[in-house]
């Protein structure tokens, strides 16, 4: 890929990313690109990739992209279904018959699944396997009538996973490397993650502590390993190689070889805005985010892995794309937007925008805990602190407030997260939202006190730690 060198540098840019990864990520290196519909604007590396090694962030360092993983899916379901594969107006049980949920609604289709709009759980990632998670969906329920309510689930797009694999008869990682990598020129990149991967990408870093807000101070340690080659998200990727989907995205499915990889209308599909997302002022397409920023279309997408975030964006109007790939949790859709910013005002003459980080910072000192009071009989046996030993949700604690259980997981202490509501059978909705799908049981009473949790499927036990 040429770089443009009218552009290769990009005034403020490494100012703005060397702030953002000291300040307000726990994240040790990052990797950072640039794309207009037809060049590579620029490239470049900060930080670490191995902290115990000292090993610099490259440009063919890999990082796991996660749900930024959906968008392709996406385009995989519209490849097929433009090829008289698959109509995402039929009832996923028309491609995969033993997919079953709980419901008293129409059917579910595979747009449903591919706006998240299904009324389905999210998913607690706590097996690793699509198709058993998929098929586990038959002990969960839709809450609301498909295609009118957003609710964000990773399980949806496992799901979406097992169904390609049924249409093509291939392994999803197989579709994903033949239909979009390969002819994307995506070489550098891997369609699963596994040990072999392991060795090309950068260390997965998380904070210190995993059940309590993150502070700077307390430093970071090396995340637990995961494979997975599951739709939600199971890409490895290179800053740059990633800036070939964000071309793909902008010249409306054309590849830079002049092949017309995902057709023009699907692509537009992709782009057009579906249902009002879980995000204030943006609606989702199919596997993107879309919204307007200083009056300019955009569309994104995020993407957590333990161990690992990262962000796409691209600038509709402008005809730009960023892409910020880093081995720890930092504000990369902040960064990635204001790169396309920085690329335009460097060609364009205008004045280059300031850089934000507020609300972003890392915590020097913890937050007070709100008082909580005495906990009434009722609810003493479920108050406490649970662990699953699931990299990616990895403990609970629940506490009681103003009459109420609440639970919240390790990092999101911050306040008390989502309050518990009982529900007739016994189990509790998290969240005060009646279309909330979300469930937790609590069962095994010991002594008076419930031994076990389980939250959608994933059972958390009680921990000796407060």
């Amino acid at each position: 890929m040429t770089v443009d060198p009218a552009s290769a540098t990009v005034p403020g840019l490494a100012e703005a990313a060397e702030r953002a990864l000291a300040n307000a990520s726990s994240a040790a290196g990052l990797s950072l690109a640039i794309t207009d519909g037809a060049h590579l604007i620029s490239e470049s590396t900060f930080g670490l990739a191995d902290l115990a090694g000292q090993r610099p962030v490259s440009s063919s360092t890999l990082f796991e992209i996660g749900s930024i993983s959906k968008g392709f899916t996406a385009a995989l379901a519209l490849q097929a279904r433009d090829g008289g594969l698959l109509d995402l107006d039929r009832p996923v049980t028309d491609y995969l018959p033993w997919f079953e949920v709980q419901s008293r609604f129409d059917p579910i289709t595979v747009r449903h699944l591919l706006t998240h709009t299904a009324g389905i759980i999210g998913g607690t990632e706590y097996t690793g396997d699509a198709v058993f998670e998929t098929w586990d969906l038959r002990h969960t329920q839709a809450t609301t009538p498909p295609g009118t309510w957003f609710n964000y689930s990773n399980t949806g797009y496992k799901a979406l996973g097992v169904l390609l694999q049924a249409v093509y008869g291939k392994p999803y990682e197989q579709l994903l490397a033949e239909n979009l990598l390969q002819p994307l020129g995506m070489a550098s990149s891997e369609p699963a993650i596994t040990h072999d991967t392991r060795r090309r990408l950068a260390v997965g870093y998380a904070p210190f502590y995993d059940d309590r807000p993150c502070l700077r101070a307390d430093g970071l340690v090396p995340a637990t390993w995961v494979e997975t080659a599951t739709a939600d998200g199971s890409i490895a990727s290179t800053a740059v190689d990633m800036t070939a989907w964000l071309r793909l995205l902008l010249n409306d499915g054309l590849a830079a070889d002049g092949r017309q990889l995902v057709q023009e209308h699907s692509v537009r599909e992709m782009l057009s805005a579906y249902i009002d997302a879980d995000v204030p002022d943006q609606s989702y397409g199919l596997g993107m985010y879309l919204g307007e920023l200083d009056g300019h279309r955009y569309a994104r997408h995020g993407g957590g892995m333990v161990g690992y975030n990262a962000a796409v964006v691209c600038n509709l109007d402008l005809q730009y794309g960023a892409v910020v790939l880093a081995n720890g949790v930092g504000p990369w859709d902040e960064l990635a937007a204001h790169a396309i910013h920085l690329a335009h005002a460097a060609r364009s003459g205008a004045t280059p925008p300031t850089f934000s980080l507020q609300g972003s910072e890392l915590r020097t000192e913890l937050p007070t805990d709100r008082p909580v009071g005495p906990t009434p009989d009722q609810f003493v046996p479920m108050v406490g602190h649970y662990r699953a030993y699931n990299p990616w949700m990895s403990n609970i604690r629940v506490q009681h407030h103003d009459g109420a259980l609440w639970i919240w997981d390790g990092h999101d202490s911050t306040h008390l997260g989502e309050k518990l509501v009982e529900l007739p059978d016994g189990s509790f909705r998290i969240g005060t939202d009646e279309r909330a799908p979300e469930r937790i049981r609590f069962d095994v009473i010991i002594d008076g006190l419930a031994t076990r949790a389980n939250v959608d499927g994933c059972a958390f036990y009680r921990s000796f730690t407060p």
